[in-house]
């Protein structure tokens, strides 16, 4: 039986030099042997024996590979009605949005989506509690860098752990049993998002000044500091004057930009896309 490869500190600074010019992704020391753990089953689909020959896979053939890494070094967990105080915050300032927007329609935008529970909670809630959005007043777009995970996006199939923070009643009102543990969104909560690929890091991923909102919620946490200036570089031509960022909770780009203001919003903090000075 071969020995179970470990992953060594210079090739932890190969892979990172990589991954933050691809993902903006850096794993520090203390990181080590969870990114170990991560790329490991791709060293055996590949039937390679060190992370260093894995290393040279992707550098000569990066793009046959890259599905199965972005899998493997980013967090696609996700859940409906995850941080809803957020969703809460939006929606006191849906007339405002309203007022200032660019469009007859409001567009928000999910970035680093994973498979879409993000998205579609927004859509539920603001179309299904209240705010009487209709299909022409609202679109969603919905970015990420995994395929696989978009495809399940837009078949809109989940586990039972996807539906973890919804009551029974809720469970039965949005969706539709479809096996043991499997459940489809139904079709009227689906309607008006829309899910494309996309990189954070990649200003052609996205049309300028397109969004009143954008919500980018743990995913920049894992971000190098240069990639993090360039994601909110991006995010700046994005937004359009006066709408909305929303990170996850531990995450914060105070100081780090004059573009967006933090303002607090409800029980949430969001950013305010303003003059750049």
């Amino acid at each position: 039986m071969q020995a179970t490869p470990s992953l060594s500190q210079e090739e932890l600074a190969l892979f990172n030099e990589l991954f933050s010019g691809k993902f903006g992704i850096h794993y520090p020391e203390h990181k080590r042997e969870i990114l170990e753990s991560r790329l490991l089953p791709r060293l055996r689909a590949n039937h390679l024996q060190r992370f260093i020959d894995y290393y040279l896979l992707l550098q000569y053939d990066l793009d046959r590979e890259l599905d199965a890494l972005t899998r493997a070094i980013t967090n696609n967990e996700s859940y409906f009605f995850r941080e809803t105080t957020q969703f809460d915050a939006l929606c006191q300032s849906l007339e405002e949005l309203k007022a200032g927007g660019l469009e007859d329609r409001l567009r928000f935008l999910s970035a680093g989506c994973s498979s879409g529970e993000e998205p579609y909670t927004l859509n539920i809630v603001l179309r299904d509690q209240g705010y009487g959005l209709q299909t022409d007043e609202l679109r969603i777009d919905a970015v990420d860098l995994d395929s696989q995970r978009l495809e399940q996006a837009r078949a809109g199939v989940y586990r039972h752990v996807s539906l973890r923070a919804l009551d029974d009643a809720q469970t039965q009102r949005l969706f539709t049993r479809t096996g043991e543990e499997e459940y489809r969104l139904k079709d009227p909560f689906r309607c008006g998002v829309h899910f494309a690929s996309g990189n954070i890091l990649d200003p052609l991923s996205f049309a300028p000044l397109a969004y009143d909102a954008v919500f980018c919620r743990n995913v920049l946490i894992y971000f190098t500091e240069a990639a993090l200036k360039k994601a909110i570089d991006n995010f700046a031509r994005i937004v359009r004057q006066d709408g909305l960022l929303f990170l996850g909770h531990s995450e914060s780009i105070i100081g780090l930009t004059k573009a967006f203001q933090a303002e607090r919003l409800g029980n949430c903090i969001a950013y305010r896309r303003k003059e750049d000075v």
